[in-house]
């Protein structure tokens, strides 16, 4: 029985276990392991972050509009963010006036790039929406027909109000500028009647050529000259009250005044004609309350009221 013993050391030694390295210090070895599975001993596992779920309808994060008050041609800044699955998602804005059902006014912008912030600019026409407070919506459309999820804090709405600015002044006292017989002729003559590519600035006064044209009030003469494919012979004046008056399609060789010129109302200073774009013997006139082209913001107005009421102290 001389085995015995080793027999016994070797029981020993499969029966202990395994000892880990020691890790001295400065020598790089691992350390003891943890429960905290396998950090840092003593230090709390790291949250993994997770990524963000996007709403499986198109959400608007940001919808506003500025200023709060619009006024025909003044332009109008609408400022949108849409999150959401898709990568485009289509936008139109409504506007609707208080009390209304329908919407006076569809703003369509095709298609939008969710995620990110975007501007729209609009400027209302004369016209566009009458005065009065109207609310604004921010409607978007995934591809699936999906609309817009609204929330209280992404409602997706605003309000603004609408201002139509008080018509020009109209002067009683004047001279009709048409010194013989005329007419306004029909809705083609009016003020904003279409025409090819634009729209009428004016109004027409038929009447045959060699009519005489008189200053309607007492002006200075601040444009003479001719456009060929437009308003042919022209004339430009500005009368004491800062608005000035336009006169085309002149009879050729009838324009007695230059620019600078100084005239009193009733002053004759050109013929009826059809020079330029014309169908035939009118006089063209426009009326610019803040001047010719004097800014970009400066329009002409419907000037047959004026007209009128030159014409009734015939």
């Amino acid at each position: 029985m001389r085995r015995l013993p080793f027999l016994v050391c070797a029981l020993t030694l499969l029966a202990a276990p395994p000892s880990a390295p020691a890790a001295g210090p400065g020598t790089g070895g691992s350390r003891a392991p943890s429960f905290a599975g396998g950090a840092t001993y003593g230090q709390p596992l790291q949250k993994l972050r997770r990524a963000r779920r996007l709403p499986s309808r198109p959400v608007a994060s940001v919808f506003t509009v500025a200023p709060a008050t619009l006024e025909a041609g003044r332009p109008a800044t609408f400022t949108f963010r849409v999150e959401g699955r898709m990568r485009t998602v289509r936008v139109r804005i409504e506007l609707t006036r208080a009390g209304a059902s329908a919407p006076a006014k569809r703003l369509r912008l095709g298609y939008r790039r969710t995620g990110i912030r975007h501007e729209y600019v609009w400027t209302p026409a004369d016209g566009d929406l009458p005065a009065g407070d109207y609310t604004v919506t921010l409607r978007a459309f995934h591809d699936t027909g999906h609309g817009l999820h609204r929330t209280a804090k992404a409602s997706g709405r605003d309000r603004l109000s609408v201002r139509v600015p008080p018509p020009p002044p109209v002067a009683v006292t004047g001279v009709f500028p048409v010194q013989g017989e005329y007419s306004f002729g029909g809705e083609a003559a009016r003020f904003g009647a279409g025409r090819d590519g634009h729209v009428h600035q004016g109004q027409d006064i038929t009447a045959a050529e060699g009519t005489p044209l008189v200053a309607p009030v007492a002006a200075t003469v601040t444009w003479v000259a001719y456009q060929t494919g437009g308003a042919g012979h022209y004339v430009v004046m500005r009368g004491g009250d800062g608005r000035d008056f336009v006169f085309m399609h002149l009879l050729g060789g009838s324009v007695v005044v230059a620019k600078g010129a100084l005239l009193v109302a009733g002053a004759q200073f050109a013929q009826v004609g059809s020079t330029g774009s014309s169908s035939g013997p009118h006089l063209h006139f426009e009326l610019w309350p803040d001047g010719w082209y004097s800014s970009g913001d400066s329009k002409p107005v419907d000037p047959l009221p004026q007209l009128i009421a030159w014409a009734g102290t015939r």
